[in-house]
């Protein structure tokens, strides 16, 4: 048997991360350039490039900071899964907010800022309240 090499594993890793960032870009009806901000690319073509070989399951390897944006988005996609629903979580991406992080801007309007701290604040945002969806007692509920 043939022993798989670090670089082989991290490759078959960061192509399955693509595949699960790309169904949800499809989900949430992403554009291009909003996917590209998510995850701090700066050339589309490059994006496109690592989705497209990812598909024909190509090894991809992809930037450390890259990984970072797509688990932020797995980690919103889980907690609005988890305190929404899945129909309803679809909506909330592009729906005005009134809580303060986002001032009457969609979730996805601040995601898409192009600054990794406010996709980072939406993934602390979403699990403080699923903390205290898990703790009604702390709360009071």
């Amino acid at each position: 048997m043939g022993k798989r090499t670090v670089r082989s594993e991290c490759s078959n890793r960061d192509s399955a991360c693509l595949h699960a960032f790309g169904n949800i870009a499809a989900d949430w009806d992403m554009t291009v350039p909003e996917q590209c901000l998510l995850l701090g690319v700066d050339d589309e073509n490059v994006l496109q490039d690592w989705m497209e070989r990812a598909r024909a399951d190509d090894d991809v390897s992809l930037p450390e900071d890259v990984l970072e944006g797509i688990c932020c988005v797995l980690s919103i996609y889980a907690s609005l899964v988890i305190l929404l629903n899945h129909d309803q979580s679809k909506c909330w991406v592009r729906a005005p907010n009134r809580a303060p992080l986002f001032r009457g801007r969609s979730a996805m309007s601040l995601m898409a800022s192009g600054n990794r701290k406010d996709l980072e604040d939406v993934v602390r945002d979403l699990l403080s309240e699923r903390y205290r969806l898990d703790n009604p007692f702390l709360y009071g509920r």
